[in-house]
């Protein structure tokens, strides 16, 4: 079964694609998240590589464990055939100090011919913001 849009991507299809993943990252349901990637997809989230959708959602599990009231935009940066840049940032509030952040950073994906995501690279930075500060979906 395809994961519309898929490759060969135009700039419209690849603009879909990014406010698809948009709008799945601010369920901040893992298991929702993983079911557009591949089963064998290989992610790295800053220092931390794993691999598969079982992988993937345990990080994802964690991660909502701890950043809470999570909500990101993501711009579209570049594409090719098959494979898609984007800008990312978020706010996200820390559960056990009540710190907000928000978090400014990059994404490249690669698709696999279905639509289905097989590679995600992720690097980004950290900054402490004061609630009056956000503006992230508040």
């Amino acid at each position: 079964m395809d994961r519309l849009p898929i490759p060969p991507f135009t700039r419209e299809t690849a603009q879909a694609k990014v406010q698809a993943a948009e709008d799945t990252w601010n369920t901040r349901d893992p298991r929702e998240v993983a079911q557009a990637i591949s089963p064998n997809c290989v992610w790295r989230s800053r220092d931390e590589v794993f691999q598969g959708r079982a992988a993937i959602e345990y990080f994802l599990r964690r991660k909502w464990t701890i950043e809470l009231h999570y909500r990101q935009m993501k711009e579209l940066w570049a594409f090719t055939d098959n494979r898609i840049s984007v800008r990312f940032e978020c706010e996200w509030q820390r559960c056990k100090s009540d710190q907000w952040y928000r978090r400014y950073g990059n994404e490249h994906w690669e698709f696999d011919a279905h639509g289905y995501m097989t590679r995600r690279d992720m690097s980004a930075n950290d900054i402490s913001i004061s609630a009056r500060e956000r503006r992230i979906g508040h």
